[in-house]
């Protein structure tokens, strides 16, 4: 009986493509099993998959995986589950605990993915200075220093609902930011019915992203990005573009940051995967956890560190399910940089353009079309993404960063 794996897609989305390339230069089949597409789209991976089956919702439930699992079971091997969609990660566990795959168990996902419980346990142990409270009218109302916190979703995605606390003036405004998420169908599934807000200390600092696979409880770091172009828009934190290695930390102060999340990651009993960490660093009080997502980063993340180490963190993931040893990483390195444009909630597009910056791309992604109305949500929402080989760049690097800007140029119907 041949091998294989189970994708998880959202909607039709999510990577499977990419993952499927990884799966087939293992020789393992891919089958997929998806809710179906809010927009009503094509799935474009349809002909690298072996089977794919939609489910009538907008989003996958624990027994639509089950029933998958067993409808595919004279068919295939199973050998793992893999899913990159963060609502999906829990699924993608229980699934894993299923098949006897190498996972950490769902309540350690769990626990991730809740940052009320993720803060408390990291300063229960020491590794975090700040402190996180749940959010209801009346603890809102008491709130000192509002300037000082910093109020995100208890479990959410995007950056969604993610702003200083001094950006509302009363409960009653994040009720209506979460009935706002409640209707957004891309992310069916993710919150839940009623409001789930925290408030906890500001972070100060540059931030930075460390992308990690954990082995028998032995991390790896394999890339660091500098998030060099953050923006508030409306009341969601835009992560525009991203920078590796870093070029604002010194050798010490990034082996410190490096060193506080391999004792996080392991403080929390994360034994084996990928992960995403967040963290800033500040001159005066130095490394702080933000979160450590329990899957790989998104935008061009993945193809900045297979470009920057030789590091494929999809086919590392794989690898570590299914049991295998993964392949070693590059002893050299190469500078890379990638930037996401966002575009504007409700407005329809009239024109895209690819703009000549003098720099040529590595790979470059579009999301929507010329005509397409974008979704009224408070969230981020993805035009495209480019990313480029910097390592022998021959400008200054800020005036290089500035040019990117323009490299996909928008214009709205008025």
């Amino acid at each position: 009986m041949k091998k294989g794996f189970v994708v998880l897609s959202h909607q039709g989305l999510t990577m499977v493509g990419a993952i499927a390339e990884q799966l087939r230069s293992r020789d393992l089949a891919v089958f997929v099993v998806s809710s179906r597409s809010a927009r009503g789209l094509t799935a474009d991976w349809l002909e690298k998959v072996d089977k794919a089956h939609f489910v009538d919702s907008l989003s996958l439930t624990h027994q639509d995986v089950v029933d998958f699992l067993q409808t595919i079971d004279s068919e295939v091997q199973v050998m793992g589950c893999i899913s990159v969609w963060d609502g999906y990660r829990e699924l993608m566990a229980q699934a894993n605990e299923r098949l006897g795959a190498s996972d950490v168990p769902a309540e350690v996902v769990r626990l991730l993915r809740d940052k009320l419980a993720f803060r408390h346990a990291l300063h229960a142990r020491g590794l975090s200075r700040k402190r996180a409270q749940q959010l209801d009218a009346q603890s809102f109302a008491s709130l000192q220093s509002p300037s000082t916190l910093f109020i995100k979703p208890r479990t959410g995605l995007a950056s969604f609902g993610a702003f200083r606390a001094d950006k509302v003036t009363c409960y009653q405004e994040l009720e209506e930011i979460w009935a706002l998420a409640r209707t957004d169908l891309a992310y069916d599934g993710v919150f839940a019915p009623q409001a789930e807000f925290i408030a906890e200390d500001f972070i100060a600092g540059q931030e930075f992203s460390f992308e990690v696979s954990v082995r028998r409880g032995l991390a790896s770091v394999h890339a660091v990005h500098e998030k060099v172009d953050l923006t508030a828009f409306h009341r969601t934190i835009l992560e525009n573009a991203c920078l590796c290695p870093p070029r604002s930390l010194e050798d010490r102060w990034l082996t410190r940051g490096i060193d506080l999340v391999k004792r996080v990651l392991q403080g929390v009993g994360v034994t084996e995967g990928v992960y995403h960490v967040e963290a800033r660093h500040d001159s005066q009080q130095g490394w702080e956890i933000i979160e450590a997502n329990p899957r790989i980063g998104g935008a061009y993340i993945v193809d900045s560190t297979r470009l920057h180490r030789g590091v494929d963190l999809i086919g590392r993931w794989i690898d570590l399910i299914a049991g295998r040893d993964p392949a070693v990483a590059s002893s050299e390195s190469r500078s890379t940089f990638f930037r996401v444009f966002f575009g504007e909630p409700g407005m329809t597009i009239e024109r895209l353009v690819r703009a000549d910056i003098g720099h040529p791309v590595v790979i470059d992604k579009l999301f929507v079309k010329e005509g397409e109305r974008l979704p009224f949500a408070d969230r981020e929402i993805f035009i495209g993404q480019a990313l480029w080989d910097i390592t022998a760049l021959d400008v200054d690097l800020d005036t290089f960063i500035d040019s990117t800007k323009n490299y996909f140029s928008v214009e709205y119907k008025t």
